[in-house]
């Protein structure tokens, strides 16, 4: 029966372009919401680091275009590669309905970012993927690889005290103390990374790249309030106060961003 229903889900994708299951980050409500605060970083970046002409843009990662579509709409030329061709359909609706265009690519980065010629991007977003690859170090290289020299990259990793809290709240003290221990593993099934401002430093200043932020996204949103169930106005309250505590806060939220500039 699980065979059947997975079949019966890839011809309702196929033929009618429809899942009533699928998590479409564009459309919901909370992750358009964290993704507000991930493009208002991203465009003060962009604003005083790369001004003027539309910009070549790698979204790492899109999904159905939460960022891709909107970073399209201020005039830049994007790229969306997800390993998802549902996603990716979803995300040429999406742009088809804001009236731009972009172009999409169904690939795995593992394979797709070391068959791509250096130097293609100026700027290059991986959101919300990285902390659930082991080889998280050697894409990361892949995409400061495909940035020109002077390009601009944004990248998330989740934070430790994320899963510190997340283990709190499931009374796991052993997950707690692995968490703690440790950057990497399997944690209730799966496997994650995550890093505190300090492992960042570490990584990041490894690389050929010079650190610009490092900014918490959701500081107050990813533990206090679900931004999914506010009206307009407590969302617009909400983004305020989280803005205002990611300076007070530098190393918690629901995920840092790493902004950093190739050499």
């Amino acid at each position: 029966m699980a065979d059947l229903s997975r079949i019966a889900r890839k011809l309702r994708r196929a033929v009618f372009r429809n899942d009533p299951g699928y998590y479409d980050m564009y459309l919901n409500r909370g992750e358009r919401y964290f993704a507000r605060l991930y493009l208002h970083q991203i465009r003060h970046i962009l604003s005083t680091h790369r001004p003027g002409d539309p910009l070549l843009v790698l979204d790492a990662g899109c999904q159905a275009g939460r960022l891709a579509v909107p970073l399209a709409q201020d005039g830049h030329r994007v790229t969306g590669v997800d390993t998802s061709a549902f996603a990716l359909r979803r995300l040429t609706d999406h742009a088809r309905e804001a009236g731009i265009s972009l172009r999409t690519i169904r690939a795995d980065l593992t394979r797709w970012l070391p068959t791509q010629p250096p130097a293609a991007y100026d700027v290059a977003l991986c959101a919300e993927v990285l902390y659930l690859r082991k080889n998280y170090r050697a894409l990361l290289d892949g995409l400061i690889r495909v940035l020109k020299p002077g390009g601009v990259g944004f990248v998330s990793h989740r934070p430790r005290g994320y899963y510190l809290a997340e283990a709190l709240r499931r009374h796991d003290p052993d997950v707690a103390h692995r968490v703690l221990t440790a950057s990497e593993g399997v944690l209730w099934g799966s496997y994650y990374n995550w890093q505190d401002w300090g492992d960042l430093e570490a990584l990041y200043g490894q690389l050929p790249v010079e650190v610009l932020a490092i900014t918490p996204i959701g500081p107050l949103s990813w533990i206090a309030v679900n931004p999914e169930t506010l009206d307009d106005a407590g969302q617009e309250a909400l983004f305020r106060a989280d803005l205002a505590l990611q300076a007070q806060n530098p190393g918690l939220g629901r995920y840092l961003l790493v902004t950093f500039t190739t050499r």
